[in-house]
């Protein structure tokens, strides 16, 4: 019971973080010169990112283990499936998508009837490594 709570706060403290650094992330779309001169501190702000990456996904990965693909496709999927770049909405989407998605993975490994069940990890993999691929073709194909 007291890890739940320790993965709470974490999980807690890194979301508030995340969303203090929203807007940062999306005048930084724009570029690091064009964010500075709307006032964002770039230093601080890419700390401030990287501490709140680095609470978020160490403290899940410590709970739940190493589970593949699901940290590196749900955000892609989210982007393509709600078309927009504003990070307000990104962050929203890829929780929400990064649940069901799980939960969709976790109904897929445990088959009805059956005794049998599959790694998570495999059935992951099996939805997540093609996101992973063909954002590296249509990147290969945008630098030729």
């Amino acid at each position: 019971m007291e890890t739940r709570r320790d993965l709470a706060a974490i999980v807690i403290a890194g979301l508030v973080m995340a969303l203090v650094c929203v807007k940062r992330l999306d005048a930084l779309l724009l570029g690091p010169q064009y964010a500075r001169t709307l006032g964002v501190n770039f230093k601080k702000s890419r700390t401030l990112i990287v501490v709140a990456t680095c609470l978020l996904v160490g403290a899940v990965t410590a709970f739940a283990g190493p589970i593949a693909f699901v940290g590196m496709a749900t955000p892609h999927m989210a982007r393509l499936l709600f078309k927009t770049h504003s990070h307000g909405v990104l962050l929203s989407g890829t929780i929400l998508l990064g649940g069901i998605l799980l939960l969709v993975c976790d109904m897929l490994t445990q088959g009805p009837g059956s005794n049998f069940v599959l790694p998570i990890n495999a059935v992951t993999s099996i939805i997540g490594a093609p996101v992973i691929i063909s954002l590296l073709v249509k990147r290969r194909s945008l630098w030729q």
